[in-house]
C-alpha cells in the first residue's frame, strides 16, 4: 500500500522521524519538527505551494491551526505561503526565493506565524526554526529592495520560467522588436535576467509583474498551458487589472498546437488573442501595442497627401524616403501605399514599406536587422518586381543580416568554446591537486600505520641478534618476526596508489 509520508517542506523528499517530536529530510537533512497535523494535508500545502498556488495553500494551513492550534508546522507552512516562499534549486543548491509582493507585510520574524512556530516548537528546534528565520529574512530584504524602484516597464513578455533566449527564440524576437525598433521598456526574464541570482531573478519578476502596463503571455506548446509559474504570473497580473484600468493582457497562442479555450481561465475572456502561427502576427502585434503605447502615431491623418498620379511618383517616393529619414515611418508608410496605387508592382514602394514597418531610416540600415527579412511579405514582392540590379541588391542587403548573425554565432561559440576549456582546464587542474592532496595524506595514513609495526619489528630483530637467548624464545621471536613482516607486506598492499 502507498505511504503517504510526511514530506520536506525545502526539498519535497521523504521526512524520517528520528525521535518522538523530531524529523529530519533524508535527501538534504533539514530538521524540523514532526507535525500534530494531518501529514497528508502539509504534504499538499507543500505541493501547492511548489506550484504557485500560494492563497489556496495559506487557506488549508489555516484550517490545520484552527485544528491544532499548538502545531509549530502549521504556523511554519502558514508564514511560508503568506511570504510567497519557494525553495529552488541555483546550481547545486537550494535558495528561499520570495514569489509575492511582500511590501506591506513586516519582517518576518514580526509576523504572528513565525512567533507561534517559536513558541510552540520545542528549544532543540526552536534554534533550527531560527536558523531558517535568518536565512528567510535575507531574502526578504533583497526582495524588498528591489521592490522599492521606480522603473516603469511598457511591456512584460511572459515566458517559462529559466528558459534562455535561445531557446526562446520567438520570445526573443518580439523583446527585439519592442526594444530596438519601436522604442519600449520591456520586461524580458531570459534577457534581463540572466546574470542575476535565484533570489533577485524572483524579486525581479514580482516587481515587473507590478510595474507593467501591457502584459504578452506566450503559450506556444501543449506544455506550456500547464505550466504553473506561467498560470501563476498570468493570476497575478490580471489580479491587478481590477485596481488599475490602463493595464492590458493580449495573449499569444498557437493554433497548431492548441486550442484557444485551454488558455489559463484569466486569460479566455481577453477581447483580443494573437494567433503565433499567422504570417501577419507579428506586424499585428506590434501595430497593436504601438496603438496604445504610442496615440500619437496613429493620429496622423494623411488628408494632406497629394493625389497620387503617374506624373508625381517619383516625388512621392523621394518624399517617403525623405519622411523615413526624419523618423516620420507612419507618414512614410502612406505614401508608399499611395506609390504602389499608382504603380503596384514598383519594388521600392516594398522595401520602403518594409523599412517603415522595421522603423528604419533607409537601407543601409537593413544588415542591422535582428533577423534575416527572407519572409517577409514586402521582401518577397520587392524581390518579385525588382530589376536585376535591384534585385542583386536587395538580396546582398539580407546576406549582410545573414552574414552578420553567423558571424555573432561564430563569436558566441567561439567565446562560450573559450569558456568551457578555461572552466574544464580549471576543473583539472583542481582534480589534480585534489589527487596530489588525497595521495599526500594516504601517505601519512600509510606511515602512521607502518612505523609502529616497523618499530616492532626492529626491536624483535635486535633482540634475535643477541647471544644468549633460548631455543623457546628465538623460536616465538622468529614467529613474531614472520607475522610482522607479513603485516607490512599486506599493508603496504592496501595502499597501491600512494607510490611513484
Amino acid at each position: 500500500m502507498f505511504d503517504n509520508g510526511l514530506v520536506c517542506n525545502i526539498c519535497g523528499s521523504i521526512v524520517k522521524k528520528e525521535e518522538e517530536s523530531g524529523a529530519v529530510c533524508i535527501s538534504c537533512g533539514h530538521s524540523m519538527m514532526f507535525p500534530k497535523s494531518d501529514t497528508k494535508k502539509l504534504n499538499r500545502i507543500t505541493y501547492l505551494r511548489n506550484n504557485f498556488k500560494f492563497d489556496e495553500a495559506k487557506a488549508i494551513a489555516d484550517k490545520l491551526i484552527e485544528a491544532e492550534p499548538e502545531d509549530s508546522e502549521a504556523y511554519w507552512a502558514a508564514m511560508l505561503c503568506e511570504y510567497g516562499i519557494q525553495y529552488v534549486r541555483d546550481g547545486s543548491s537550494r535558495y528561499a526565493v520570495c514569489r509575492k509582493d511582500i511590501s506591506a507585510l513586516p519582517p518576518i520574524k514580526e509576523s504572528i506565524n513565525y512567533k507561534k512556530t517559536l513558541y510552540y516548537a520545542t528549544e532543540e528546534y526552536q534554534k533550527s526554526y531560527d536558523t531558517l528565520g535568518e536565512q528567510l529574512e535575507d531574502t526578504i530584504s533583497i526582495t524588498r529592495s528591489i521592490l522599492k524602484q521606480e522603473k516603469k516597464y511598457d511591456v512584460f513578455l511572459l515566458s517559462r520560467e529559466g528558459i534562455t533566449a535561445d531557446d526562446d527564440i520567438e520570445g526573443d524576437k518580439i523583446y527585439l522588436r519592442f526594444t530596438s525598433n519601436l522604442g519600449f521598456t520591456a520586461f524580458y526574464a531570459p534577457e534581463m535576467l540572466k546574470e542575476m541570482d535565484a533570489v533577485e531573478r524572483a524579486a525581479q519578476v514580482v516587481y515587473a509583474l507590478k510595474n507593467s502596463r501591457i502584459m504578452i503571455p506566450s503559450f506556444r506548446t501543449g506544455e506550456e498551458i500547464h505550466d504553473s509559474y506561467l498560470e501563476y504570473a498570468v493570476n497575478t497580473f490580471c489580479a491587478e487589472l481590477k485596481n488599475d484600468s490602463e493595464k492590458l493582457v493580449f495573449p499569444v497562442f498557437n493554433s497548431h498546437a492548441m486550442n484557444f479555450q485551454q488558455l489559463p481561465e484569466a486569460l479566455v475572456w481577453c477581447d483580443e488573442v494573437f494567433d503565433c502561427s499567422e504570417d501577419e502576427f507579428m506586424r499585428e502585434i506590434s501595430d497593436k501595442i504601438e496603438s496604445i503605447l504610442k496615440p500619437e502615431v496613429n493620429a496622423i491623418v494623411p488628408d494632406a497627401l497629394v493625389t497620387a498620379t503617374a506624373a508625381n511618383k517619383e516625388n512621392l517616393v523621394k518624399r517617403a524616403y525623405m519622411f523615413l529619414e526624419d523618423g516620420e515611418f507612419e507618414t512614410a508608410d502612406s505614401y508608399f501605399d499611395k506609390i504602389l496605387d499608382i504603380d503596384i508592382e514598383d519594388s521600392r514602394a516594398y522595401i520602403g514599406k518594409l523599412l517603415a514597418e522595421c522603423k528604419l531610416h533607409s537601407e543601409d540600415e537593413i544588415p542591422s536587422l535582428p533577423q534575416t527579412v527572407t519572409d517577409d511579405k514586402n521582401f518577397k514582392k520587392a524581390i518579385r518586381f525588382a530589376t536585376p540590379e535591384q534585385k542583386a541588391h536587395y538580396e546582398a542587403l539580407n546576406g549582410a543580416i545573414v552574414e552578420r548573425i553567423e558571424t555573432e554565432r561564430r563569436e558566441i561559440a567561439e567565446q562560450r568554446a573559450k569558456l568551457k576549456a578555461e572552466r574544464e582546464e580549471k576543473e583539472a587542474i583542481e582534480r589534480e591537486r585534489r589527487m596530489r592532496q588525497e595521495k599526500e595524506e594516504r601517505k601519512l595514513l600509510y606511515q602512521r600505520r607502518r612505523d609502529p609495526l616497523r618499530k616492532t619489528l626492529l626491536e624483535v630483530q635486535a633482540e634475535l641478534n643477541k647471544t644468549f637467548i633460548t631455543p623457546k624464545r628465538r623460536q616465538e621471536l622468529k614467529e613474531e618476526e614472520e607475522t610482522l613482516k607479513k603485516n607490512l607486506k599486506e599493508l603496504e598492499a592496501q595502499f597501491p596508489d600512494i607510490w611513484d
